[in-house]
């Protein structure tokens, strides 16, 4: 148990650090955000309830604001993908809500984990791009924003599995 919640933090700290610290400073561009501190929700494990999850997903959507001086765009976005995180799970693996497993590739098998990756990424995405342009007359860029920042979030992700693989 002890060990679970020390590897949790170090994640958190460090997706929290990578996203503040570094990717933070390619936002001046702004061409693709990789929004990569959203891989910690995604990746916590099928039967943590839902109080838990709405937690962590506000703490770390918060931690990000405070680093990219956005002022609850981050957490609000986070709050969103943590509400539909276990409906996405669900519609992809069919377990049952009270069965243990982490999600990733190794898990859910390689469609599955896809299905489950694209839609979760391209909502917190869109949310946080609408957000950000607060109007929806330049649904053009709200659009292009969304679709560019979860195509590099999504490849990012896949990478992360790849390295990550403990054949």
């Amino acid at each position: 148990m002890m060990n679970t919640s020390m590897n949790r933090l170090k994640w958190f700290v460090g997706l929290v650090l990578l996203q503040g610290l570094i990717i933070g400073q390619i936002q001046a561009t702004r061409i693709a955000l990789p929004l990569i501190y959203i891989f910690f929700i995604l990746k916590l494990p099928s039967n943590i309830g839902r109080k838990n999850l709405l937690l962590y997903a506000f703490a770390l959507g918060l931690a990000v604001d405070i680093f990219g001086n956005t002022p609850g765009m981050n957490a609000t976005a986070s709050i969103w993908l943590a509400m539909v995180r276990p409906t996405l799970l669900r519609w992809q693996t069919g377990r049952d809500a009270a069965e243990y497993f982490i999600p990733k590739v190794r898990t859910m098998g390689v469609g599955p984990y896809i299905r489950y990756i694209i839609p979760a990424v391209l909502m917190h995405a869109f949310i946080l791009n609408l957000l950000e342009y607060f109007s929806t007359n330049r649904f053009n860029e709200i659009l292009l924003g969304t679709v560019s920042d979860s195509f590099v979030t999504f490849i990012l992700f896949v990478l992360i599995e790849m390295v990550g693989r403990k054949d």
